[in-house]
């Protein structure tokens, strides 16, 4: 049996030849982690070191995988891949030497797919290394189809995100008390998403308080401010663990004193909604355009007033190795989801100054209905 990275790289030149690609150059990142199993360096981004711009992987439809460093990156490199080239720290001419590299790919009439987040240095480099190849744009589309569908060894890693989400969850809601401000609840939930195993979090974990007279004018991205947790909001948790290379993004709803009854009635709608969608996202049978208009129709049954404070273009999307993986759960998503694909679904209700809740969790998708990684209960919790 092929080894999982054997089968990474099949995929990766099946769906290149989908491309009309020859060559694939990716720099660090998780299109890179995904095919190599090695993970940038945590200072990647801060570095400015001359010709730093040569890292990267190049692949070929017939050469086997090479990855390129600078030499501050040549640090506990951990691949599969056996052709690691690093550069001298006395290399005068960057492009010249990465250009050695890139003609042995004999680039000189091919295509080269190049990964949407490289350097316009790399892109530049690449460009001079091979002026007689067509460069075209290794997309979001294209790179997240390539890994939409789920190893085994990538579920089991998504699980173990999603538990330590819900770790972080139930640490931070036994140390909330009204007073304390969004910002103060923002940092507990980082500071117990690594007490839990976390590697950090996967974005900024956002707090957002509405209600008992909160500004009708705040949008809901504006979040983790100085705002103080009071009797009559609602407290929505947005947030996602990083976990070997991987993503959770989840959410609840939580309640300071007595809750607003339209707040409690939402929040009920929404997660009896999830419980009620996850049985009917099926494998080769519904799409994503179809899973958003069955949540819509859910709100709509259970409370029209609801119906336009329902935030129906945010339902989910896909998540792996990033927060946001293509297909999302929109309109214009219509081909059909697969088995091992893993979306969140999270449903959001919004009236501006009186309450804002959600929830949210990973689901993955089987032929007989999708199954949630994430565990936190759906009560409603009030903090007295």
């Amino acid at each position: 049996m092929a080894s999982l990275y054997e089968r990474r790289l099949t995929r990766v030149r099946e769906h290149m030849t989908k491309w009309g690609a020859d060559i694939l150059v990716l720099n660090f990142g998780p299109d890179f982690l995904y095919l190599t199993g090695m993970e940038g360096p945590i200072y990647y981004s801060t570095l400015k070191g001359y010709g730093d711009w040569v890292t990267s992987v190049i692949v070929g439809q017939e050469h086997d995988p090479v990855i390129v460093l600078h030499p501050w990156f040549n640090v506990d490199v951990n691949t599969w891949v056996s052709d690691v080239r690093v550069m001298a720290n006395d290399e005068a001419n960057p492009d010249a030497w990465f250009a050695g590299i890139v003609h042995e790919f004999h680039p000189a009439g091919k295509v080269i797919a190049v990964g949407k987040m490289a350097w316009a240095s790399t892109l530049l480099s690449l460009q001079e290394a091979a002026p007689s190849a067509t460069f075209i744009q290794a997309t979001n589309a294209m790179m997240d189809e390539m890994r939409s569908i789920k190893d085994p060894e990538e579920l089991d890693i998504l699980q173990q995100a999603a538990e330590i989400t819900d770790t972080s969850l139930a640490e931070a809601i036994k140390r909330m008390k009204p007073g304390m401000t969004e910002r103060d609840l923002q940092i507990e939930v980082e500071y117990q998403i690594r007490l839990a195993g976390g590697d950090g979090p996967s974005f900024p974990c956002g707090i957002i308080s509405v209600g008992n007279g909160s500004d009708p004018g705040r949008h809901i991205f504006t979040r983790n401010t100085d705002l103080k947790l009071e009797p009559g909001m609602s407290v929505a948790f947005d947030f996602g663990v990083l976990y070997k290379g991987y993503c959770s993004d989840f959410g609840r709803s939580v309640f300071i004193g007595d809750p607003h009854p339209e707040a409690l009635k939402a929040y009920e709608i929404i997660t009896s909604g999830n419980l009620d969608t996850m049985p009917k996202i099926k494998a080769d049978t519904v799409t994503p355009a179809d899973i958003a208009n069955i949540f819509r129709d859910w709100v709509a049954e259970h409370e029209p007033d609801f119906v336009q404070y329902y935030m129906y273009e945010g339902l989910g999307h896909a998540i792996g190795l990033e927060v946001h993986e293509e297909p999302w759960i929109k309109q214009v998503s219509t081909d059909p989801i697969r088995s091992n694909m893993v979306f969140t679904l999270e449903p959001k209700i919004w009236k501006p100054g009186v309450f804002y809740v959600r929830c949210e969790d990973m689901v993955v998708v089987g032929p007989e209905g999708s199954r949630s990684l994430t565990h936190a209960s759906y009560d409603p919790i009030v903090i007295s």
